[in-house]
């Protein structure tokens, strides 16, 4: 008995040692379970297991109001950005939201919400910007059109222009108009592209018209016209007698007696007026210094009366001489005549083959005012300004910036 005591004894294996080592293990276990615990209440203390409802609700939000506002449209790497962070703020959400309480940790979902707030309110911020900009630049682009088209239209009044050119005009104002619907609509990107076409095609016009146009404003041009000018009056008041002045860029017949203006009629030109007449059935009035050659009364003319003039006289032979050596003019027109001052006018726009056109009333005036002989001397202009000048140097001021060719009519 003594030696199965001291076996006991010596393995630990005593009652009391038994009961001393569970105590020990229970507490252990204690400690242990009380630490998981612990370690699991810390983060629901924290809060970091709360389900992130209204950020998460507010994210959402202020995605949604940058969609309303349209902010894609002006802002898309931005608008992409942001909901791509809520997109992956809600797949971590979710992710946390499956695990059991204490194991959820939705501080990096609330990160990322948070990270979308701002990038929705970047978005619309900085989207009304670049569309403020835009309806900015939509309005500018469709005030120069405007401009553009304004002035070649009165380029296209002046002059008589072809089916062509026509034709780029009513483009112009179909694509003005689609500008101005698209900008009502907020489409200032397409508004802006339509408008620029718009005056574009307006340009193309103008610059072909300003280049027909540009002899009224060339210097050389108006030295010899403002030379027929003052020779034409210097010869009246030498003579006493009476002559006249056609300025083509006025449409102004300016009747002189004794050197001294008495009387201006309105005069209504060949519907090519623009150009001087280089040929038979050019429709352009002549550019010279003539004379009357005979007087047509009542009945002697196709229209009321009729001052049939010197045309063609020795400087328009020359002049069309060397133009059909150069092979500018088709072999089978001639010079053409019968160019005169007659009756008839008063219909606000040029429309003879290359006459000038008065009213009757007007014409029955200057009729009785001349007589055979009596100089006509017709000129483009006389330098100081006119329906073309005019129209060019508007057009320089309207043209701020020249739109870029597509290269398409």
């Amino acid at each position: 008995m003594m030696h199965q005591a001291l076996r006991q004894e010596s393995w630990g294996q005593t009652p009391r040692h038994r009961s001393r080592k569970r105590r020990i293990a229970w507490i252990a276990t204690g400690v242990v379970a009380l630490g998981s615990l612990i370690a699991m209440a810390i983060p629901i203390i924290q809060g970091k297991t709360e389900y992130p409802e209204f950020t998460l609700a507010t994210s959402v939000l202020a995605v949604q109001q940058a969609r309303d506002a349209n902010v894609e449209r002006w802002v898309p790497e931005l608008m992409a950005d942001a909901e791509r962070t809520l997109r992956s703020a809600q797949l971590e959400t979710r992710l946390q939201h499956a695990k059991l309480l204490p194991f959820r940790d939705y501080t990096f979902a609330r990160t990322l919400l948070e990270q979308t707030k701002e990038k929705a309110t970047r978005a619309v911020v900085d989207g009304s910007a670049v569309r403020e900009e835009a309806r900015a630049g939509s309005e500018g682009a469709r005030d120069q059109a405007q401009q553009l088209l304004g002035t070649t239209v009165e380029f296209a009044k002046a002059m008589h222009l072809n089916a062509y050119d026509r034709s780029l005009i009513q483009k112009a104002r179909i694509l003005l108009d689609q500008a101005s619907i698209l900008h009502q609509e907020g489409e200032y990107i397409e508004a802006v592209d339509a408008a620029r076409e718009a005056g574009e095609k307006a340009l193309r016009v103008g610059d072909r018209a300003v280049g027909l146009a540009a002899r009224y404003t060339d210097a050389t041009l108006v030295r010899k016209w403002r030379g027929w000018i003052d020779e034409t009056i210097a010869w009246s008041r030498r003579t006493g007698s009476p002559a006249v002045i056609v300025n083509k860029e006025k449409h102004v017949v300016t009747l002189y007696d004794n050197g001294v203006a008495v009387k201006t009629y309105r005069g209504e030109l060949g519907y090519n007026s623009i150009q001087d007449k280089h040929y038979g059935g050019d429709n352009a009035t002549p550019e010279g210094r003539y004379h009357v050659t005979s007087k047509k009364g009542l009945g002697q003319s196709r229209y009321h009366k009729a001052l049939l003039i010197s045309y063609p006289n020795e400087d328009d032979r020359r002049e069309f001489d060397r133009m059909r050596k150069a092979g500018q003019i088709p072999n089978r027109v001639g010079m053409g005549s019968l160019i005169e001052v007659h009756g008839d006018g008063g219909r606000g726009r040029d429309w003879t083959n290359g006459c000038v056109a008065l009213t009757n009333r007007d014409m029955d005036d200057l009729f009785a005012r001349v007589g055979v002989g009596t100089p006509i001397t017709i000129v483009g202009g006389d330098g100081s300004g006119g329906i073309y000048t005019d129209l060019i140097r508007g057009r320089e001021r309207s043209k701020l910036a020249k739109p870029e060719a597509d290269g398409n009519p």
